[in-house]
């Protein structure tokens, strides 16, 4: 659960250099991308540059697309962030600290980072591609194929539910 991540996006000029924010919890990729993919559809409306602008907002304890803006934490300082997740904050002496700037990074050198996975975004093509600790790329997802799939979308119709095969027909001709 306490799986640390980076998630954020390179340039074209210089791909290799990380712009990225610290996500404290549930860092695993069965949990990350789908929830950014959740987050691309709800809160960014299938934009990638307005999801890769929300999460390089700020730190996260955790990205959830289900959060809402009455959504409670138990650390001061922290500020949900409807359809996106829950920020991180940290204090000293009972103050809230200022926000921590945007994390830029070599992907060469993920390996120093506090962070078991690297999630980048590509704003162009709406994939984000998934690293290892150590900058290793292990595969591309196009957010729209990482969604879950709607509830309207497992429904059975009702013309092949098992009621249905039982259910009385109208006559030749009745009006339906």
């Amino acid at each position: 659960m306490s799986t640390h991540c980076f998630v954020g996006t390179t340039g074209p000029a210089n791909p290799h250099l990380v712009h990225a924010r610290f996500v404290l919890l549930d860092g695993y990729p069965t949990v990350v991308v789908p929830a950014l993919a959740a987050i691309w559809v709800g809160h960014a409306r299938r934009d990638a540059r307005a999801l890769s602008t929300a999460i390089l907002a700020s730190d996260w304890e955790y990205l959830d697309p289900a959060v809402t803006a009455v959504t409670e934490s138990g650390f001061a300082g922290q500020r949900p962030v409807p359809g996106v997740g829950m920020t991180l904050a940290s204090t000293t002496d009972g103050a809230v600290d200022a926000p921590e700037p945007v994390t830029v990074f070599p992907l060469s050198h993920a390996r120093h980072l506090d962070a078991e996975w690297i999630y980048l975004i590509d704003p162009l093509t709406a994939t984000v591609a998934v690293h290892t600790d150590d900058g290793q790329h292990l595969g591309r997802y196009r957010l729209a194929g990482c969604l879950p799939p709607s509830p309207a979308a497992t429904r059975i119709p009702a013309s092949h539910s098992p009621a249905a095969r039982y259910a009385p027909r109208p006559a030749a001709g009745a009006l339906r």
